[in-house]
């Protein structure tokens, strides 16, 4: 018998079992497997299930979006990258302070940021 073929066997049998209504010792002793082969099986199929990764998303990550409010940055100044490939997403001046956030940075460094810049301003 291959590993396939017993992991099938041993898969049939639990389902029987746990559809039959019977407790698990009844329904081993009814068909003369030893509890012990049982639950083995049921934890060496479990552990076997679990160890198979998550899929990847073949998607894009998803583009995080802050609020700014325009009475907070009354004097500031939005200068966008000129190429899309740039690394620098969002460049802020205010009274001689430059700021430069990156495509990289996630929605809590971006709300830090912004925070700080609330105080200086």
């Amino acid at each position: 018998m291959t590993k396939a073929q017993k992991d099938e066997y041993w898969m049939d049998c639990i389902q029987q079992c746990r559809v039959s209504g019977l407790s698990d010792y009844a329904w081993c002793s009814q068909n003369g497997i030893p509890t012990s082969s049982f639950y083995y099986n049921i934890k060496r199929l479990r552990k076997k299930a679990s160890m198979i990764p998550d899929s990847v998303p073949k998607v894009l990550e998803k583009t995080e979006v802050v609020p700014i409010h325009y009475n907070e940055l009354q004097e500031t100044k939005v200068v966008l990258p000129k190429k899309q490939t740039d690394s620098i997403a969002i460049h802020l001046e205010y009274n001689g302070f430059v700021l430069a956030i990156s495509n990289d940075a996630g929605a809590a460094i971006i709300a830090a940021t912004l925070n700080a810049l609330r105080q200086l301003c």
